[in-house]
């Protein structure tokens, strides 16, 4: 029998609540967490985290399922939070004082944001074997500084996007794959999909994530 619940992780900036929904049968135990947004105008893996909820889950799958960690900036339709502060710069993991003023502020300080801490302390008690971030636009499985290249490649093949290194051209810095592959055990990837996803395109990307979950 499949359980399910929701979970409030925490609070934004602007006092929003952060939910994750989990989702698990007896027994489960190979624990997959999807973030379907960082940024709030990039929400198509939002799409790709309601087709999961949704999805029969598979026997043995320990499912966790954060539509969005940017409350603020789904609500205004921005790239960052309340206070200014791009959430894929502000993880405290090659951290870098950059871009105030600018949609990619990494903020006053490492992890100085509310739902940095929450993300950071769901991931900490969870502790799952795989995690995915989806972004837009850049369209791929992003390779750079990957923790484990056969769940890029297997990722590509099941999905249907290319493997491709987004490294910002160097400016990428406090990301949350980053954080999670230095300091947690399990393996964190970066999805990009396009400026534009298909229904099509979304519900093959949530049946690849399933498929690679049982594995």
């Amino acid at each position: 029998m499949v359980r399910e619940e929701t979970v409030r992780v925490g609070t934004s900036a602007d006092g929003r609540a952060i939910t994750a929904v989990h989702r698990w049968s007896d027994g489960a135990t190979r624990t997959m967490l999807v973030v379907g947004s960082i940024h709030g105008d990039e929400r198509a893996g939002e799409r790709v985290v309601r087709r999961l909820r949704e999805a029969p889950l598979p026997d043995g799958v320990d499912l966790w399922l954060v539509r969005t960690m940017n409350p603020d900036g789904v609500a205004a339709d921005r790239r960052t939070n309340a206070s200014g502060v791009d959430l894929n710069r502000n993880f405290p993991c090659h951290w870098v004082a950059a871009g105030a003023g600018t949609t990619k502020w990494s903020g006053p300080f490492a992890a100085s944001e509310p739902e940095t801490q929450a993300v950071m302390a769901l991931l900490r008690q969870v502790r799952p074997r795989t995690t995915l971030v989806f972004h837009q636009p850049l369209y791929g499985v992003d390779s750079y500084r990957a923790k484990s290249m056969t769940l890029v490649r297997r990722l590509g093949r099941e999905t249907g996007l290319p493997v491709r290194s987004f490294d910002c051209g160097g400016v990428c810095h406090g990301t949350l794959t980053d954080w999670h592959n230095t300091r947690l055990p399990g393996r964190a990837v970066t999805v990009e999909l396009g400026r534009m996803a298909s229904d099509d395109q979304v519900a093959r990307v949530a049946r690849g994530l399933l498929r690679i979950a049982i594995s």
